[in-house]
């Protein structure tokens, strides 16, 4: 199947993630910052209650990291 659930790691990828839209929020409007939060917390919700590392929780942390500096690149 996929990696083991491990919560320590699931939360850390977390909250990597979540500091990227910490920082971009900043750069953006405040509602095109709410709808990516809203967005993110919509898709990450999932692989929490299903305990699915590899092919949710790490793919939406990467994936949404690699957005939010694209992002954060244009605005500068």
């Amino acid at each position: 199947m996929g990696e083991k659930w491990n919560i320590a790691r699931a939360n850390q990828l977390l909250r990597a993630a979540l500091a990227e839209i910490d920082e971009l929020a900043e750069k953006l409007s405040p509602a095109r910052a709410e709808a990516l939060l809203d967005e993110f917390e919509h898709d990450i919700s999932g692989a929490f209650l299903h305990r699915d590392m590899s092919s949710a929780v790490m793919a939406h942390c990467e994936t949404y990291a690699r957005r939010f500096r694209a992002l954060g690149e244009e605005k500068e």
